[in-house]
């Protein structure tokens, strides 16, 4: 009986998760503990974000461009958003002319595709 009450429980509990009501975009600074990224996104107006991935001397730019355009995605939660780059784009000679290089941060806009009502 005890067996099945606990099940019970952490079934409920898993279907309360489903259905909690959270805002999908969270603005402020957040970390990323899959990719060990830090970043910080806020919601310009109803299409519109802004994104600024903070880099470290650890974080190649490729990883985060790949993350630029994944949180767009999600974002977005579709294709056909459009990314404006404002800042942190680095030469290809960068790194190995600099010796103590710290590539600047990303930061760029991102605007959604606007919903078409059917």
């Amino acid at each position: 009986m005890k067996a099945v009450l606990i099940i019970l429980v952490f079934f409920i509990s898993g279907c309360a998760q489903l259905f909690d009501n959270k805002p999908s975009v969270v603005d402020g600074t957040i970390w990323d503990f899959d990719h060990n990224i830090q970043f910080e996104q806020h919601k310009k107006s109803d299409n519109v974000y802004s994104l600024t991935i903070r880099s470290t001397s650890k974080t190649r730019f490729s990883t985060l461009a790949t993350f630029l355009v994944r949180q767009s995605f999600k974002l977005c939660k579709n294709y056909g958003y459009k990314i404006e780059v404002l800042d942190g784009v680095e030469s290809y000679n960068d790194e190995r002319y600099i010796t103590s290089f710290i590539p600047a941060s990303l930061q760029a806009n991102i605007e959604c595709a606007p919903v078409v009502a059917q």
